[in-house]
Formats: structure tokens, C-alpha cells, sequence
């Protein structure tokens, strides 16, 4: 079943509720017939009045389980309709009410179901039921309702208002059909061009996405880590993010799309380190006091590379993916880098990038350190809570306990041929330039 499809279905099966809805809702029209004919108000038997009941009660139920099945949807549709019509009628036979108006109910109640063959069906059925009750109520009529002098017998009055109501059946059946014709076409014309515009949105930013894990992979041939480790906070920043939102944090900043955004921008965030030395990032060994200054260039520097990118849409990636690559090092104490943030001055974005960071950081492996195991990192986040990390991002950093396990498992499964390929070419890479030390 394709997208229409489903839409009419669903569409079927929404209006099917209301039309049931309807004619249970008839159910009350006799008992206040019956209450009215007891205070002398009005005069219906109460036998038809118990007919009438009957009568809805048995058609809500029959259309009612006909729209539970989807193969019987349809078949309620035209029941619905149909049965709606007969209620009309049934007032219209003992002239209970002036029935004029009330005609067009169901032809344009058909037009909620934007089917052209309902409506001519359900306008059709109305006109003959129409008839009918015409010619019964001209049996029983006791006065002829016109001055004209012609008028005076029931067949008279039967043709006189036959003719009257035929023209107006005639401009409801035309506006009802026009109405359910038009909406049928202008729906479909507008699902093909948001379906039109969405696959051109999606493959926009598919392409984007593509493009930005490109230059994430062109960074990881100049860092053994780093092309690896973007690809790994990208899902830590989504998981993440999703489960602060879930947690009650941020909802309203933390949307699918933004969430996305977040996810995209964490490719970015190591960008910087293009600039830093590979003898520095690829050392073996932990840093000198130097190397650890030279690192610490590299968000200033990420925040210049980015702040070159194009505007992407509204520019709302460009603002996230520069605070990351910026801010990812600022802790929520104020004793991180470059600029020494605190708490909320440090953006949304880069709070959970700096989580993200880190955990990737503790369970995987440098040249420097093996890896801890998660026990041993989420034992970190946890000495870490309103230190290095806003105490809800690292609550929420915890939870994901189980999803970082098998994130994790999966990437070593992918990564570690190549990864041991890669640290042993700079093993001897390092060695070989000890020979002009």
C-alpha cells in the first residue's frame, strides 16, 4: 500500500468513527420525542419513537464492526452514509420536522470522505428516499400548505414541492460533487509535492551529511584516532541527547531535527586537529607539557576552519558546529579550555559533545593507553558529575550504560584489523624518524 493509499485508508477510517459517532447520537433524537409527546408538547407515537431507537442503535453497531477490519472498511463508508439518509427520512415520513435543509446533511457529510462515487451514491439514495418520504407525507397532509388555488389536493402539494426540492437537490448534488472532486485532486497534488519537496530535503541532507563525513575521514588519515572517534561521538551525541530529553532535561531545545543537527555537527568538532603537528597527535607515549599546549590550540582553531563553512539552511549547523568544535573542552566548573566556561555559559551542544568526547576517549584506545572497560569509565562520569559535567548530561551519559556497551562492540567488530594495521605503520613511523633525532 502506498503513501495515497494509506492516507485514504486512514482517512476512511477517522470519518467512518465520526459518521458512527452520528448516528448514535440519532439514538437521542426519539427518547426526546418521547419526553416532549409526554409533557404534550408534541404528538409522535411511541412506537415509532422506539423504531427509531431501535433503529440507531442496531445501525451504530453494525457500523461499528464493519470499521473495526480494514477489508470491511469500505463497506462501512457506504452503510454509514446510506444509514444517515434512511434517519432523514424517518423524520421526514411523519412530519416531525421541516426536513429542507437537513437533505443536504448527508450528501455533504459524504464529502468528508473526499470519494466522488460516495458522494453520487449517497446524493443519489437521498433524493430517492427523498421521493418517498414526499409522497408519504402527501398521503397524510391535513392542510394544503399554499394559497395558490391549483393546490389543493395531495398530489398537488406532492408535485408542487417535488418540483421545489428537485432544484435545490440539484445545486447540493453539484456543490457537494465539485467539493468532493476538487478536495480528491488538490490532497493528491499537495502529497505529491511534499512528497516531491521531502525527497528533496532528505537527499539535501543526505548529501550534506556525506560530505562532512568526507572531511571527517580526510582528518583521520591525518590522526590514527580521530577519523574513528568522530564516528563514535556521533552516535554517543545522539543516544546522548535522547536520553536527556527523555529524561525530563532540555525537551523543548532537544527535538528530532535538532538532535540530528547535534549528531551531524559532532563529525565536525575534532576539526582543528588538522592543524596540530602528526608528530604530536600521533605520539607515542603521553604528552610533554608543550605537546599539551599545542593540543590545546586545536578548538580556536576548529572554530576558525568553521566559521569559513557556507551558511547551511538557516545557519542554525553552522552555530552548532562552531560552539562544538569550540567549546567542547570547557567544563561545567570553569576549569576547562580555551576560555574557561562555566555551567550555562558553556551552549547546549557542547556540554554533550564534551560527554560524548570523553567516553570515547576512556573506552577506547590510544597509543598512549589501553582501553577502560565501561564499568571503569561510567566510575569517571561519576566522580566527574558537576566537575567536568552538568550533573543531568552525565546522569543521562550513565543511563546509556548498555547502548555505549554495544555501540562500542559493534565498532571494534568493524575497526580492528584496520586499526591494528594503522598502529603498527606508526609504531614504525615513529621509529624511523628516530634515526634523524
Amino acid at each position: 500500500m502506498n503513501d495515497n493509499e494509506l492516507f485514504f485508508d486512514e482517512n476512511i477510517r477517522s470519518v467512518n468513527k465520526v459518521v458512527e459517532i452520528l448516528i448514535l447520537i440519532c439514538a437521542v433524537v426519539p427518547i426526546a420525542f418521547c419526553l416532549l409527546t409526554i409533557a404534550g408538547i408534541w404528538r409522535v407515537p411511541h412506537s415509532y419513537s422506539a423504531l427509531m431507537f431501535s433503529y440507531s442503535i442496531v445501525a451504530f453497531l453494525i457500523d461499528y464492526f464493519l470499521n473495526k477490519f480494514q477489508k470491511t472498511r469500505k463497506i462501512a463508508m457506504y452503510f454509514g452514509i446510506i444509514c444517515s439518509a434512511v434517519f432523514v427520512e424517518l423524520l421526514a415520513v411523519k412530519n416531525l420536522i421541516q426536513v429542507n435543509i437537513t437533505y443536504a446533511a448527508v450528501p455533504f457529510l459524504s464529502c468528508l470522505y473526499f470519494n466522488k462515487k460516495l458522494t453520487i451514491t449517497s446524493t443519489a439514495t437521498s433524493f430517492v428516499l427523498m421521493i418517498f418520504a414526499l409522497f408519504v407525507r402527501s398521503r397524510t397532509v391535513l392542510e394544503v400548505m399554499a394559497k395558490d388555488a391549483m393546490i389543493h389536493t395531495p398530489n398537488t402539494w406532492f408535485i408542487s414541492c417535488l418540483v421545489g426540492y428537485s432544484i435545490e437537490f440539484l445545486f447540493i448534488f453539484l456543490i457537494a460533487l465539485t467539493m468532493a472532486n476538487r478536495s480528491h485532486k488538490a490532497i493528491l497534488l499537495l502529497q505529491k509535492q511534499s512528497d516531491d519537496l521531502q525527497g528533496q530535503n532528505e537527499n539535501l541532507k543526505t548529501t550534506q551529511d556525506m560530505i562532512i563525513g568526507f572531511v571527517a575521514s580526510c582528518l583521520g588519515s591525518h590522526d590514527l584516532f580521530t577519523g574513528r572517534h568522530v564516528q563514535h561521538t556521533k552516535e554517543y551525541v545522539r543516544i546522548i541527547a535522547k536520553k536527556l530529553s527523555e529524561n525530563g532535561f532540555y525537551k523543548d531545545q532537544l527535538d528530532d531535527e535538532t538532535i540530528h543537527l547535534y549528531e551531524t555537527a559532532a563529525f565536525l568538532h575534532d576539526i582543528g586537529k588538522i592543524h596540530i603537528p602528526e608528530g604530536v597527535l600521533n605520539k607515542i607515549g603521553k604528552f610533554t607539557e608543550e605537546d599539551y599546549e599545542v593540543m590545546k590550540t586545536h578548538p580556536a582553531e576548529g572554530k576558525k576552519l568553521l566559521e569559513q563553512l557556507p551558511t547551511i539552511d538557516d545557519g542554525t549547523f553552522n552555530k552548532i558546529a562552531v560552539d562544538m568544535a569550540f567549546c567542547h573542552h570547557e567544563k561545567w566548573d570553569g576549569s576547562g579550555y580555551p576560555r574557561g566556561l562555566k555551567g550555562e555559559e558553556i551552549p547546549l551542544c557542547a556540554r554533550i559533545m564534551a560527554a560524548a568526547d570523553v567516553m570515547d576517549a576512556l573506552i577506547s584506545k590510544r597509543l598512549y593507553k589501553e582501553p577502560f572497560t565501561i564499568d571503569e569509565a561510567i566510575e569517571i562520569f561519576q566522580d566527574s558529575v558537576g566537575k567536568h559535567f552538568e550533573p543531568c548530561i552525565a546522569e543521562a551519559t550513565i543511563d546509556c550504560r548498555e547502548q555505549i556497551i554495544e555501540i562500542a562492540r559493534n565498532f571494534k567488530k568493524l575497526e580492528s584489523e584496520s586499526e591494528q594495521k594503522e598502529v603498527e605503520w606508526w609504531e614504525n613511523y615513529h621509529k624511523s624518524m628516530k634515526k634523524y633525532d
